[in-house]
């Protein structure tokens, strides 16, 4: 890659993520759960991917939508427990993702994050993470490494990978 085509990239970029800022929806209706750090945008982003991501580790059947409320709650900590910054450079991207148009061109998917199918999100998924693009795969890093966050800080997660947990402190004599 070019410097000038890097520049450009990050040029764009930037553009876009001040673009999706401007346009902020919600596109999503909100659940109705009270969250600190994560909107009903963010929500649905969430609920599309993390399904995907914990393939397998997730419960099915009833406890299946227990399980995924419980990691968008994990999220929604881990969220409001970053830096301002970090928060805020997060919120750019989930509105970026949220925007119609950019939710079509981007990551292939016509209905909304709540309406979209596993194999699309999938698809979005893989090609975020074999992306050239720096902010495609940082893109799947913080989708990524929140989801797992969540889902693997969860001691409910634990027995499943045979985790027993922290160890015990003694207290000092």
């Amino acid at each position: 890659m070019s410097r000038r085509t890097f520049i450009t990239a990050g040029l764009v970029g930037a553009a876009a993520l001040v673009a999706a800022g401007w346009l902020r929806g919600p596109y999503a209706p909100g659940s109705g759960v009270p969250r600190r750090a994560l909107d009903a945008d963010g929500e649905a982003l969430f609920g599309a991917v993390a399904p995907v991501l914990l393939a397998g580790a997730l419960p099915a059947g009833a406890e299946a939508r227990a399980a995924l409320d419980e990691v968008l709650d994990g999220i929604d900590r881990a969220i409001a427990g970053l830096s301002p910054a970090a928060r805020a450079e997060l919120a750019q991207l989930v509105a970026l993702l949220s925007l119609p148009p950019v939710r079509l061109g981007l990551a292939r998917i016509s209905p909304s994050w709540r309406e979209a199918a596993p194999a699309d999100v999938r698809a979005f998924l893989d090609r975020c993470r074999a992306s050239s693009t720096l902010l495609l795969r940082a893109t799947y890093d913080a989708l990524h490494q929140l989801t797992f966050a969540a889902w693997y800080g969860n001691p409910k997660s634990w027995p499943a990978i045979g985790y027993p947990g922290p160890p015990a402190l003694e207290p000092a004599s």
